[in-house]
């Protein structure tokens, strides 16, 4: 049975200094190669649920959060928070706290989906309130890198 997150475990805010890191590292990332990704996107009973599947050996940088989230990661990665290195392997369930930013590598494909509840009917109204840096996100307007599910529910 793969290692289990300690429940104490936790996706805490970020420092100025750790958001600056994860910011500089973008730039770097930007310069390389993109690997393609579709990002899954659920609204139901008033949550929000973004899902991204990315293959083993991906180097990758996330959107400052700033709102409280569960991010349940499926796979083997390294999520690096401030000064932490959150490791999950298998089925892990984090609470997020408002005000993070991460960088993270994957060991083997991953499956990561955040949640967080909300009273936006639109996925765009849900990305302008999980994140002030919603332009770095792909563009809604791709439709080929997006699956939406509304249920209205």
């Amino acid at each position: 049975m793969p290692d289990i997150v300690p429940l104490h475990t936790r996706l805490a805010p970020s420092s100025s200094t750790a958001i600056a890191k994860v910011r500089k590292l973008t730039e770097v990332l930007q310069q390389l190669p993109q690997t393609p990704f579709v990002t899954e996107h659920m609204l139901h009973a008033g949550l929000y649920t973004r899902t991204v599947r990315l293959p083993a050996d991906t180097v990758a940088t996330a959107v400052l959060i700033q709102v409280p989230t569960v991010l349940i990661v499926a796979g083997d990665a390294r999520l690096f928070n401030d000064d932490d290195v959150i490791e999950c392997s298998g089925f892990s369930v984090l609470p997020g706290s408002a005000g993070r930013k991460v960088a993270l590598t994957t060991s083997t494909d991953v499956v990561f989906s955040m949640i967080f509840p909300t009273k936006a009917k639109t996925v765009d109204e849900a990305q302008k309130e999980f994140t002030p840096e919603h332009e770095l996100l792909v563009p809604l307007s791709r439709v080929d890198e997006h699956l939406i599910l509304i249920t209205g529910e």
